[in-house]
């Protein structure tokens, strides 16, 4: 019976055998008792439905319950003596994951680092705050009372004060203090930044008058020497229509033997 305290999601009063919830990957003895209904609203489930499963107690939307606690004034004397003083034997409650010690309750873990071994999960500190922190955080926002909500946002303040202890808090820490802000709201609101640097302008560079004058008369050159070529086709042109093609071979054959050639 002793050890079956270690275990708060048993019950004690039932005399069913201890199983292993897969699921849940806990240790139970009683399962919940459910009852077939009939259906109320028939488009609310799949077609051919007729009946539903309904439980004593709700369903999966319960508030989770913690199977874990703080450990007392006792525990902790004789657990910091264990570790300060090392003169008396380890105490039975130090490796029970299920006491955690005051210093780690209701606190978050710390930011894992490669580089500090107090962040590994094998780390004791640690691997109470892990274990703890969610459920602790989700109790207390759905059914904690005004005193432990008061509390936890005093923590969670301290921590977003802190510039380095903001940027890890998560989406659920920062809606709990009314701190939260969506992204694409923050990217909406950010403010428009007009350019104020004034932009230089550069006027064109003068010409020089000389340089235009030479400009000038190399088009008018190159022109007449394009129209003088166009001339000089066109009077071929016509040679050739002119005259048939025996009497061009004389003209060429001459112009050859007047510049000395066969």
């Amino acid at each position: 019976m002793k050890q079956l305290t270690l275990f708060p999601e048993l019950d004690l009063s039932s005399n069913e055998p201890i199983i292993h919830d897969g699921a849940s990957g806990k240790f139970i003895n009683k399962f919940v008792e459910k009852k077939s209904v009939p259906v109320r609203k028939p488009n609310a489930v799949p077609p051919k439905t007729k009946t539903i499963q309904k439980f004593n107690n709700g369903g999966a939307t319960q508030t989770p319950k913690r199977n874990f606690r703080e450990e007392n004034m006792s525990e902790r004397i004789e657990r910091l003596q264990y570790i300060y003083d090392g003169n008396i034997p380890k105490p039975k409650h130090y490796d029970n994951p299920n006491i955690i010690d005051t210093e780690n309750y209701k606190k978050m873990p710390k930011k894992f680092d490669n580089n500090d071994p107090s962040t590994y999960p094998s780390d004791r500190d640690q691997r109470q705050r892990i274990s703890s922190w969610d459920l602790i955080l989700d109790t207390t926002i759905k059914s904690g009372t005004p005193e432990e909500k008061k509390e936890m946002r005093s923590y969670l303040r301290e921590k977003y004060n802190d510039p380095d202890q903001r940027k890890h808090l998560g989406k659920k820490e920062l809606k709990f203090i009314s701190a939260y802000k969506d992204p694409k709201e923050t990217i909406a609101a950010a403010p428009i930044i007009k350019n104020t640097i004034p932009i230089p302008t550069f006027d064109p560079p003068k010409r020089d008058p000389e340089m235009e004058r030479l400009e000038q008369n190399f088009k008018r050159i190159f022109e007449d020497a394009e129209r003088e070529k166009q001339k000089t086709v066109r009077q071929i042109v016509d040679f050739i229509s002119n005259n048939g093609a025996k009497e061009i071979k004389v003209y060429f054959h001459s112009l050859g033997a007047n510049n000395g050639k066969k």
